[in-house]
């Protein structure tokens, strides 16, 4: 979990005279970093999340304090604390109601408070936060990929979590290039500023986990409400827009299991069904509505896969590139219409005595009547994976 500014303040108000004007009911948002901020060009070239701290120098120019929180509003910024008393006496009345209105928080603070000595300190907490949550992303790494020490990581994420209750992982997979990688760190701010820490606001209210695996993003929630679980899919696309539009997006989610010991489980079928979504281009897969699918993208041995199918349906495929036949796509319709000429007749424009020739011929190549369940189901295996190779 990301620092909050609500968090920092509460732990410095005091030490830096720090006074909240408005927009106190978007506090509850990430902070990735913080900047001294004299020129409003410089919050175009911000990541995302940054803190801006301000003497209002440039404040005799008309509507520039209001045109500066608007812009970084727009930029999805944490908020910005105005040093008063040198360049500006007092906050713009227009500017307080602004903040209010749109929930940016707005914070006052002495011009006799160091501004060095504050982006110091407020630096040094994320960095250290970045490093404490080192701990819980080794801890949470550890569990899913089946290593370590059992004692050891549940007296870790026993500090933060509810290791006895109820987990569901999400696997994330971003086709970026390198100059991308900016979009994909706003994105993943973005994704911690859904969960909340203030009890009563609109954001989910869980305990939450990010861990970067080396090319793919590990989100785990702890004891999520139903609720939660219809709005989040959404809500994650929502914020990964930029990737999402250019279908360089994909998202696996695991089923829900109870116990910190069992968290492998959900994370070994998310990633499943992440390379289902990459596999068939699809944004988002749910592991528990694959279906038979959930068999074969288990298998990482692909090989193995296509070795079968060629098993089933090589000679089959054989004869149609020999004769320029499609006895293949015939077959196909037979067993995904229960067999019934008349369906596959329909299916395929054909007539039904043509189909009938055709089923016959196929029957006399492949060396198998298609009778009962088990005949039938190799076949229905060998299409799904000749789907798979497709996608």
């Amino acid at each position: 979990m990301a620092i909050r500014f609500w968090e920092i303040y509460e732990e410095t108000k005091e030490q830096f005279h720090l006074r909240i004007v408005a927009g106190k009911a978007g506090m509850d948002t990430v902070v990735s970093w913080v900047h001294m901020l004299e020129d409003e060009t410089i919050v175009s070239r911000f990541n995302g999340e940054e803190l801006a701290i301000t003497t209002g120098m440039k404040a005799g120019q008309p509507n520039w304090l209001l045109n500066l929180v608007q812009e970084m509003a727009q930029d999805e910024c944490a908020g910005i604390i105005i040093n008063t008393g040198m360049y500006l006496g007092e906050i713009p009345p227009e500017v307080i109601m602004w903040c209010e209105e749109h929930r940016f928080p707005l914070l006052e603070m002495p011009w006799e408070i160091s501004i060095t000595s504050l982006i110091q300190d407020y630096c040094m907490r994320i960095i250290e936060q970045k490093q404490y949550e080192k701990k819980f992303s080794i801890a949470f790494r550890e569990v899913i990929q089946g290593h370590g020490n059992e004692m050891e990581f549940r007296q870790v994420l026993g500090q933060r979590y509810d290791i006895e209750g109820t987990f569901q992982i999400f696997c994330l997979n971003v086709k970026k290039t390198i100059e991308e990688e900016i979009n994909l760190n706003q994105a993943v701010f973005k994704l911690e500023n859904l969960f909340g820490l203030w009890k009563g606001n609109k954001k989910i209210n869980i305990s939450y986990g990010l861990i970067r695996m080396e090319d793919f993003i590990v989100l785990v929630l702890n004891n999520m409400q139903d609720k939660y679980f219809l709005e989040l899919p959404d809500l994650i696309l929502q914020n990964f827009k930029y990737f999402v539009n250019k279908n360089s997006f994909f998202l696996g989610i695991g089923p829900r299991i109870t116990r910190i010991e069992n968290l492998s489980v959900s994370y070994k079928r998310a990633r499943t069904a992440m390379k289902m979504a990459m596999g068939t281009h699809r944004a988002i897969i749910k592991f528990d509505e694959m279906g038979f699918f959930k068999v074969l993208f288990s298998i990482d041995d692909t090989e193995i896969l296509s070795n079968y199918a060629n098993e089933i349906l090589g000679s089959l495929e054989q004869y149609d590139r020999e004769h320029n036949t499609k006895y293949v796509e015939t077959l196909h319709s037979y067993i995904k219409n229960d067999r019934s000429l008349i369906r596959v007749a329909e299916d395929t424009f054909t007539h039904r005595n043509t189909v009938n020739y055709r089923i016959q011929n196929i029957k006399r190549i492949i060396g198998c009547e298609l009778k009962d369940v088990d005949e039938l189901f190799q076949y229905q295996v060998a299409f799904y994976i000749r789907d798979m190779e497709k996608k």
